[in-house]
């Protein structure tokens, strides 16, 4: 995970840099603690849909942001049931004209240069909040958090215990039902990845995922829900 560390209306917070977020967020924690929850324009209230669901408080369109020596003018959506304080995305990336530089672990703004953080400067906690979350099977084996999108690579599933392996969901799926046959088929050649198996029917993957959502990770349920609805 990449993190950067910014001072919101002078109180320092330890933002969580995602590209594939489409907005930028605040947990109702941080608001209060950054003094801009009397900003919020709950005009803007309602639910997030996703991978998982959230109840968003309402928008603050524009607070005082600095990284490093920047100054930057920024706008938040301030949303519960994520396990980050704040989260810079897409929206704000753009434009503020950022450019994510792996090669050199910085975060460039404006031709400014902005380490990430190291890892022992990560939130403390965060680690087990990601695991303590619910989560869908993804792609090749991997887990990917209700809450917060993140994925699990395959290796590291077996070893939180809250997170089930898609092999293991697709061992204690029904037998019965009316998916279609590739979905029941469950030969050893096939790949054991739900989301795979609708993308292999047919299904686009944001689709399948949604679909295995909704199912809440049953592949016949959610196979029914995308071919027989």
């Amino acid at each position: 995970m990449l993190y950067i560390e910014v001072d919101v209306n002078g109180h320092k917070v330890k933002a969580l840099v995602d590209s594939g977020a489409q907005t930028t967020i605040m947990s109702p924690d941080c608001a209060e603690a950054c003094g801009i929850m009397r900003l919020v324009d709950k005009r803007y209230s309602g639910v997030a849909h996703g991978v998982g669901t959230a109840t968003i408080i309402g928008r603050v369109h524009a607070a005082h942001v600095r990284i490093g020596t920047l100054h930057l003018s920024c706008s938040f959506t301030v949303m519960e049931g994520k396990s980050v304080d704040m989260l810079l995305g897409l929206d704000m990336l753009k434009r503020h004209q950022a450019r994510i530089d792996l090669a050199k672990d910085m975060l460039i703004i404006q031709g400014e240069e902005f380490p990430f953080l190291s890892e022992a400067d990560l939130p403390r906690g965060l680690e087990e909040a990601v695991n303590e979350e619910p989560t869908l099977p993804g792609p090749s084996g991997t887990v990917i958090g209700q809450r917060t999108g993140a994925i699990v690579p395959a290796d590291q599933v077996h070893r939180p215990t809250s997170i089930h392996s898609p092999q293991s969901t697709a061992q204690t799926q029904p037998t019965t039902g009316t998916a279609p046959a590739a979905a029941t088929a469950g030969s050893s050649s096939q790949s054991t990845d739900p989301i795979e198996q609708l993308m292999a029917m047919g299904a686009s993957r944001e689709t399948a995922t949604n679909a295995l959502l909704a199912a809440q990770g049953d592949l016949e349920v959610a196979a029914g829900l995308l071919f027989f609805n």
